[in-house]
Formats: structure tokens, C-alpha cells, sequence
């Protein structure tokens, strides 16, 4: 009796989400279509950031759209590669088997996160610069520069990630759509403090140190010109009495 019920639990295939599966059309219905919506919302919309760029000469030219097509084409990479998980809900049959498949996915769309985490801090960094120092900002942020930025973008969120091969352990939840990973590649504590501290922590602080100072800034300079207006009309209005003053006498 327990052999036939672990049975008909087996025929059934993995679902993330166990009341997900119908039986009508033997997939995770629930996962494909959540799968799916996200997969068309991520593509479509940075498809379109990517072409508005392409597009239009005097964004593409700007510093910061380096930065802003690096995060475009990294989450549509992301969209893309969610083709992947969906083939596996569909019982399509994969070209390597489960583990590798899982481990692989699990990496690509962690580096891609990573990519576009960094390139948001990256901005935030463009943006202090161009605000701090105006005048040398143009032989600061080169396009050289920018393009080995890009690089090493890259290339760190790829060295930080790789270890998930060398069983460091699982670098997110992302692949939990296969069973392998949701059962048999389990997290480390260790490992995740280390992406947290090589990756999130700096790109957080990153992003709260120039914002908060930029906000600082755009604060003082407001500060400054309510001042100097409050400073001009009362300087003008005792202008205006003294003139005044000369015509009430004849």
C-alpha cells in the first residue's frame, strides 16, 4: 500500500509550488505561467530600454548610459535564460542532465543580479562625481574608463559567484525550480556571508554614501539660493524707499 501511494507521489512531477500541478495537462501550471508572464514583462521592457538608447544619439553618447544598457542587457539575459526552468516545468527534455543544469542557471542569473547591482552603485558614483567635481568631470569619467569599468564589472560578479561550482554551496534560490536544487543543493551560511559581504554590503553602502551626500549637496545649494533671493528683494525694496524718498519731498 505505502509502495503504491510513494508511487503515485513519484509520478507526479516537481512542482515548487505543490498546489500548482494539474493533472489535466501533467505540468506545474501555476509555476509556467508565473515563469512566463515575468520571462515576456523582463524582455519586452528592457528590450525597449535598449532601443530608446540605440535610438537616440544624445542618450547613447551620455556617460551614464553606459552603466544603464550594462543593466538593461544583463536583466535581459535574466529574462532570457528563464526559458530554461520553463522547458523543465514543461517536461521538455534538457541537454545535460538536472544537477549541471541547476547549477549553471543558478549561477548565469546570479551574476546578472550581480551586474546590475554593481552598475546601479557605478551610477550613483557617476552621478556624485559630475556633481562634485564639475569641472574636471569630462577627463575623470572617460569612455575608456567606462568600458574597463563595464570589464571589471563583470569580471568580479563572475569571480565572486564561481566558487557555487567548487561545492561552496548554493548561491541563491533562483534554480529551486528544479528538484535537484530545491533538495539536494542546499545553502551554506558561510558562502552567503561572503556574497553579502563581497557584493550586496559594498554596492548598498555605495549607493546610500553618494545619494545621501548628493542629497546634502542639492540641500546646501538651496539653502544658498532661497538666501541669496531673500537677501536680493530686501536689498531692492530699500533701494526702491531711498529712491522713493526724493520724489515725496518736491
Amino acid at each position: 500500500m505505502n509502495s503504491t501511494l510513494d508511487g503515485n507521489q513519484s509520478s507526479h512531477p516537481f512542482c515548487l509550488l505543490a498546489f500548482g500541478y494539474l493533472e489535466t495537462v501533467n505540468f506545474c501550471l501555476l509555476e509556467v505561467l508565473i515563469i512566463v508572464f515575468l520571462t515576456v514583462l523582463i524582455i519586452s521592457g528592457n528590450i525597449i530600454v535598449i532601443f530608446v538608447f540605440h535610438c537616440a544619439p544624445l542618450l547613447n553618447h551620455h556617460t551614464t548610459s553606459y552603466f544603464i544598457q550594462t543593466m538593461a542587457y544583463a536583466d535581459l539575459f535574466v529574462g532570457v535564460s528563464c526559458v530554461v526552468p520553463s522547458l523543465s516545468l514543461l517536461h521538455h527534455p534538457l541537454p545535460v542532465e538536472e544537477s549541471l543544469t541547476c547549477q549553471i542557471f543558478g549561477f548565469v542569473v546570479s551574476v546578472l543580479k550581480s551586474v546590475s547591482m554593481a552598475s546601479l552603485a557605478c551610477i550613483s558614483i557617476d552621478r556624485y562625481i559630475a556633481i562634485t567635481k564639475p569641472l574636471t568631470y569630462n577627463t575623470l569619467v572617460t569612455p575608456w574608463r567606462l568600458r574597463l569599468c563595464i570589464f571589471l564589472i563583470w569580471l568580479y560578479s563572475t569571480l565572486v559567484f564561481l566558487p557555487s561550482f567548487f561545492h561552496w554551496g548554493k548561491p541563491g534560490y533562483h534554480g529551486d525550480v528544479f528538484q535537484w536544487c530545491a533538495e539536494s543543493w542546499h545553502t551554506d551560511s558561510y558562502f552567503t556571508l561572503f556574497i553579502v559581504m563581497m557584493l550586496y554590503a559594498p554596492a548598498a553602502l555605495i549607493v546610500c554614501f553618494t545619494y545621501f551626500n548628493i542629497f546634502r549637496i542639492c540641500q546646501q545649494h538651496t539653502k544658498d539660493i532661497s538666501e541669496r533671493q531673500a537677501r536680493f528683494s530686501s536689498q531692492s525694496g530699500e533701494t526702491g524707499e531711498v529712491q522713493a524718498c526724493p520724489v515725496s519731498n518736491h
